[in-house]
């Protein structure tokens, strides 16, 4: 059964916006750094690691193309994470869509609609700490293993089968897992400009989760953040392709001291630099609308420091895992991918095509999009009526 959702909770005390000052700390220290205030909804209080927030429903009534409802579950006592419940409840085919930074549901826009009109059940979460789901102010309360845990607690208390998994950036590292740590659950799985981090290839000189500083990325790697970037820190995909046309280079780096070193991590002046479709105002908007200020991002600061890129990272064993599972695996398995994502450009896909068995089978249509990293937003619609077909071929 859906499990229905949750009532607003009347609005309590929270954080004001603190000074400019503060503003221009690194991340651990600026979500320590505002006193209580009254906007938002503040579950405990800001100075306890345990303190949540939960964006005021207010903040999506102008949002006038997801007109899905939202339903609520607890992942944990006293952590609710929101998802979208579309579709009929009793269909054969269940859809799990996974987002990943800086992004929410919204980002499936397109794609719900087309999976409906096909009869399927769709469920999109948006992680804890994006969208209506509830935002931890203490940036050490998330981690990789969490947010694994927490989309599969909803899968489990949902109980979800016969489903199709699409997971995208983070929605890939969390969807990897989850689909290898609940193999029977699954039917297929589709992923587009992600990657499941396992033992292998890691940037050496660095330590799990210890930021980089701008100066050590220009003396170690060569890469000037600010080169990618406006003078207000909008990201530029120009400046982008430009660095990535000089030669193989790690832009993930560049992206992960931008989201540590930018006083305001505004998901409007990110989401279009990935995109080589333009992106309205109203969209922008609509990224925007989960984070009434600083204290709401620390799970945004947090995912490009939480990427197990280093040696020493245990993250990467618990992927070896994962990826065990799925080279033993005859489950479908697709690849939709955007030719100019700037993490992803060089592989597009072809690890998850060249070791998962389900990859090879005939009927298997793996796709390229004209698409940034935000595939989802530059080619929704196609990717939805690929993925359409795709499951009438694997019933």
């Amino acid at each position: 059964m859906r499990a229905s959702a949750g009532r607003r909770q009347a609005a309590g005390p929270a954080a004001q916006p603190g000074n400019d000052v503060a503003q221009r700390q690194t991340h651990s220290k600026l979500y320590r750094s505002y006193p209580r205030g009254d906007q938002g909804t503040a579950m405990s209080d800001d100075r306890s690691s345990a303190a949540i927030l939960r964006t005021p429903e207010a903040r999506f009534a102008g949002i006038e193309d997801y007109p899905w409802p939202p339903s609520y579950l607890e992942v944990e006592p006293g952590v609710r994470m929101a998802y979208i419940d579309a579709g009929p409840p009793d269909a054969r085919e269940t859809l799990l869509l996974l987002h990943g930074e800086p992004m929410w549901g919204y980002l499936y826009r397109k794609m719900i609609g087309p999976f409906v009109a096909a009869g399927y059940r769709v469920i999109v979460p948006d992680l804890i700490g994006f969208g209506r789901s509830d935002k931890f102010v203490d940036p050490a309360r998330y981690s990789y293993a969490a947010h694994v845990g927490w989309v599969t607690e909803l899968v489990r208390k949902l109980d979800l089968k016969h489903m199709t998994i699409f997971g995208q950036d983070w929605g890939g590292l969390i969807g990897g897992r989850v689909l290898a740590e609940n193999i029977e659950r699954f039917a297929r799985a589709v992923m587009s400009n992600t990657a499941l981090p396992g033992r292998g290839q890691a940037i050496p000189g660095l330590t799990a989760q210890v930021p980089l500083s701008a100066a050590e990325l220009l003396e170690r790697f060569g890469l000037d953040w600010r080169e990618t970037v406006e003078a207000d820190d909008t990201i530029n995909p120009e400046k982008i392709q430009a660095m990535i046309a000089r030669g193989p280079s790690i832009y993930f780096l560049a992206w992960r001291v931008y989201s540590q070193t930018v006083a305001e991590l505004t998901p409007s002046k990110i989401i279009p630099g990935w995109c080589v479709r333009p992106v309205s105002a109203a969209a922008r908007a609509a990224y925007d609308a989960p984070f009434p200020d600083e204290r709401y991002k620390a799970g945004s600061r947090r995912f490009p420091m939480l990427v197990p890129i280093t040696a020493d990272d245990v993250a990467r064993e618990h992927g070896e895992a994962a990826w065990e599972v799925l080279r033993k695996s005859r489950l479908p398995f697709l690849t939709l991918w955007g030719d100019r994502c700037p993490f992803t450009y060089m592989d597009k896909g072809a690890r998850y095509r060249s070791e998962i068995p389900g990859a090879s089978l005939p009927g298997v249509e793996h796709q390229v999009f004209p698409a940034g990293h935000f595939s989802q937003e530059d080619a929704g619609e196609d990717m939805a009526h690929a993925m359409i077909a795709f499951i009438g071929r694997f019933p």
